[in-house]
């Protein structure tokens, strides 16, 4: 049985169908027996509650599995345990109707969970004082060497740059304390890389490329003259707090340039990691400050924590966006995880030790990551950038597990994304994947809204977790070329070098794809395009262009005339689904129009993602999905 999951933050830590993939003991697809209705889909369209916040409705509902029980050679045909599962669930006023007619979707909250009014706030200002401005450009006289005729912005500029930050990328990669944060302490790397990344949310490009062209030479010589010269001894590397910021600015240039194919070039992002991987190693993945039960020195040893692990989510995304290795593998880290939002957004320290008395504590990454893979269901609970780091480990070892696959060594009884046979290391992974959703439901600050007091960190998670679903169906990472920058390259690499088997797993992977487009059918793709997307991490972009190209896929194997074998009630029920979304958008078309052709409703489909990604967005990467979808579709339409 499917239901439906959203991003969530945890604070405490038969008849003739193709070959059949392993059920795992729940109904493919989340519909119930009996014909498809098309007003159904007005009925759903009716069920899905909007966010409490008039701004916050960008959310992507994916589905939820309940409780399962995996062997090592699952059957196929478990009818009798569908049946069961089906009457012992416990259900909820919307729980339980996808599952059983197909027209509406679970609830869209964990369990326990209250509706609040309460959204985010925005975060205040942040000044920058004229004498501030004053000691970071006689600091930059200390740079003449790579920056001959330093200049900086005036110091109101700087503030709003500094204020982008915080209420921009800060809130998808939390690692700077905003209670503690002191601008007249920062170094001078770390404040020009802040600056130059907030410009960007600012829409100030002008002004961040010029911060970027100041802020990288001096990051550089500035790692160059403390750490390449060995004036810091290894032993005070864990605690050193250049060594934590240095690693901050680094990460900061990163974040402008990945997004980029000329200003600044994309390249430029890539050629930094290895410093970045230095300065880890050189740190100790796994060292982190003492802690003396004081709230500033919790705050000292969850900023390293927080930002080591952000760095290797960030190394994943490069593998996700370029398809190139991760610099450090996940099995490297035995540091815990991070601890709860609310511990880590508290401004004062009575609150913090209250949230703290309310923890169990964060389990260890390790720990936390063997229990989704192991044989008992006794899972770790985890925070929200828990969840996101522990979402990012996965999708790490379904990369490694599909390269692996290629190897000669390997070409027996491989994993491939496209065989719809299933492996052992197959089965571990879907295993993990139900286990991390089970924990995500379970955390009671999870919520689809990305203008959750929680952050936007559980709506994320949620997005990659249908990127994993996706990735264990298709290697979309080798086919998709997004370092040529040429959408119509894209879409053509795509349409020629991706491939899909029809089967309950891929069926699986189509629903998440398709209950992940049907909220902003509802709340109208433009509005969603120009109000919401903006607000969203990249990674949805990324998660959204794989959505779409697999749902097109499935949706051509389907939709051919006479299809062999014939199609599933799974699948005729998921087709139907996904035809009534199309013509909710698109007034007058038929059904049968839809239908004349196996491209044409794919097209269709395409056509409706790539209008979330029309606006002008703040980073070229998304703008050019949006537009790679677009020549996708046009593909798909000769």
């Amino acid at each position: 049985m499917l239901g439906q999951l959203d991003s969530t933050d945890d604070p405490s830590a038969r008849p003739t169908t193709p070959s059949p993939a392993p059920d795992f003991g729940y109904a493919l697809g989340g519909f119930g027996s009996g014909s498809y209705h098309g007003h159904d889909f007005t009925s759903f369209l009716d069920s899905v509650p909007l966010p409490s916040h008039p701004f916050s409705s960008a959310y992507q509902p994916l589905p939820l599995f309940p409780p399962l029980h995996f062997s090592p050679v699952p059957d196929y045909d478990q009818s009798s345990d569908r049946g069961t599962l089906t009457e012992t669930t416990p259900s909820t006023p919307s729980s339980s109707v996808l599952p059983r007619h197909g027209a509406q979707l679970p609830s869209l909250q964990p369990e326990g969970y209250h509706i609040s009014p309460k959204t985010r706030q925005p975060t205040g200002f942040v000044p920058v004082t004229a004498q501030c401005r004053e000691k970071f450009l006689d600091m930059l006289s200390d740079y003449a060497n790579v920056v001959p005729d330093p200049s900086l912005p005036s110091r109101h500029a700087l503030s709003r740059c500094l204020t982008g930050y915080v209420t921009g990328f800060h809130e998808h990669y939390p690692i700077v304390h905003i209670p503690t944060l002191d601008v007249d302490s920062m170094t001078l790397p770390l404040f020009l890389s802040m600056a130059a990344l907030g410009a960007r949310y600012c829409r100030e490009p002008d002004t961040s490329m010029r911060l970027y062209q100041i802020a990288k030479p001096v990051t550089l010589e500035h790692v160059r003259r403390v750490f390449q010269s060995g004036k810091l001894s290894p032993a005070n590397v864990a605690d050193d707090i250049d060594t934590l910021e240095t690693l901050q600015s680094l990460l900061y240039l990163t974040s402008v340039s990945l997004w980029f194919i000329n200003n600044p070039p994309y390249h430029e992002g890539l050629s930094l990691r290895s410093v970045m991987e230095m300065l880890m190693r050189k740190g100790g993945l796994n060292q982190l400050p003492e802690q003396d039960g004081t709230w500033s020195s919790w705050i000292r040893r969850e900023s390293v924590k927080r930002t080591k692990l952000i760095v290797l989510c960030f190394f994943n995304i490069q593998t996700i966006v370029f398809d190139v290795p991760p610099m450090i593998l996940t099995e490297d880290f035995t540091i815990e995880l991070p601890s709860t939002e609310k511990e880590w957004q508290a401004p004062h320290a009575d609150l913090w030790r209250t949230e703290r008395l309310k923890s169990p504590g964060e389990p260890k990454f390790q720990d936390a990551l063997s229990a989704l893979f192991g044989p008992t269901s006794n899972a770790e609970r985890f925070s929200s950038l828990g969840g996101y780091v522990l979402i990012h480990a996965i999708l790490q070892d379904i990369w490694l597990m599909t390269k692996a696959g290629r190897l000669p060594v390997s070409r027996r009884n491989r994993f491939t994304p496209s065989s719809m046979t299933s492996t052992p290391e197959l089965v571990h992974v879907e295993q993990a994947l139900e286990r991390w959703c089970q924990c995500w439901e379970r955390n009671q600050e999870s919520s689809v809204d990305p203008l959750s007091p929680n952050g936007p960190l559980s709506f994320t998670s949620a997005a990659l977790l249908r990127l994993a679903y996706i990735r264990l169906n298709a290697d979309c990472g080798s086919a998709r070329q997004l370092q040529t920058w040429d959408a119509v390259q894209i879409a053509t690499s795509l349409r020629d070098n991706l491939s899909v088997q029809r089967g309950d797993r891929l069926t699986r992977a189509a629903l998440h794809c398709a209950h992940a487009l049907s909220t902003p059918v509802k709340l109208g793709i433009g509005f969603v395009a120009h109000s919401q997307v903006a607000q969203w991490s990249n990674q949805h972009a990324l998660c959204s262009l794989e959505c779409a190209v697999l749902l097109a896929k499935w949706l051509e194997a389907i939709t051919v005339s006479d299809p062999e074998p014939r199609l599933t009630e799974q699948e005729t029920r998921l087709r139907d689904f996904v035809l009534e979304m199309v013509m909710e958008v698109q007034h007058g078309v038929s059904r049968e129009w839809l239908l004349a052709t196996n491209t044409r409703l794919s097209a269709a489909v395409t056509r409706l993602w790539a209008r979330l990604f029309t606006a002008d967005y703040i980073w070229e990467m998304v703008a050019l999905i949006g537009r790679s979808l677009d020549s996708y579709a046009d593909l798909l339409e000769q």
